[in-house]
């Protein structure tokens, strides 16, 4: 395991990419099938290198790959400027069209009032390449993001649009702390939360 290496914008986004393919916010982000590896990776890829950027991505290299990847964002972390591009409205317009991103971006901002308003950490994305699950590197891999929020009082907030994934957190500490339908049709989103006094012992 090694937290926080120098790994690159394309090793992160490709194991991310792999990962959320099948995953409902992504399949009904980007229906098409035919490019909806590409297309995943795309958006995926422009948060982790904000992520990068704040140094605040660790990853699990198997071999000298990465195979595991968690991405945080913290309280101080600097805003992207809006010079910055490419935009994240204008990415999704640029995926699938001014009309699908519309609805899109409108059932993200549904999400909102899940956020806590007092200071925590985000943990954005936790992936595993599939061909290495099954491992337990979901759970190495998030371990020093945790240690870090406990270490600063935080705790970890978290959603996700996977019901298969939910049980994972549970036993990793967290809990359902809201849950939103983001479109008549598209996928529920699950808000989870784990408070900074959860230990870390017996997190599997």
């Amino acid at each position: 395991m090694t937290s926080r290496p120098p790994a690159t914008a394309p090793e992160v986004r490709t194991v991310l990419g792999r990962a959320y393919v099948d995953d409902p916010l992504m399949a009904w982000a980007f229906p098409d099938e035919a490019t909806r590896l590409d297309a995943v990776a795309a958006w995926v890829g422009l948060f982790a290198e904000r992520a990068l950027e704040a140094g605040h991505v660790d990853v699990v290299r198997r071999e000298g790959a990465v195979v595991a990847v968690a991405t945080w964002r913290l309280p101080d972390d600097p805003v992207p400027s809006a010079r910055t591009l490419p935009s994240v409205p204008g990415l999704l317009t640029a995926l699938v069209g001014a009309g699908h991103a519309t609805v899109v971006g409108a059932g993200l901002a549904r999400m909102r009032p899940l956020v806590p308003s007092r200071p925590h950490a985000y943990l954005h994305m936790l992936a595993v390449d599939p061909e290495h699950r099954g491992r337990g590197l979901a759970r190495e891999v998030l371990g020093h993001g945790l240690v870090r929020a406990r270490e600063r009082g935080l705790g970890v907030h978290l959603e996700t649009t996977n019901p298969s994934v939910v049980p994972f957190y549970e036993r990793n500490g967290w809990s359902a702390s809201g849950r939103v339908l983001l479109a008549d049709g598209g996928p529920e989103l699950v808000a989870m939360w784990r408070p900074a006094e959860a230990g870390l012992s017996g997190a599997r």
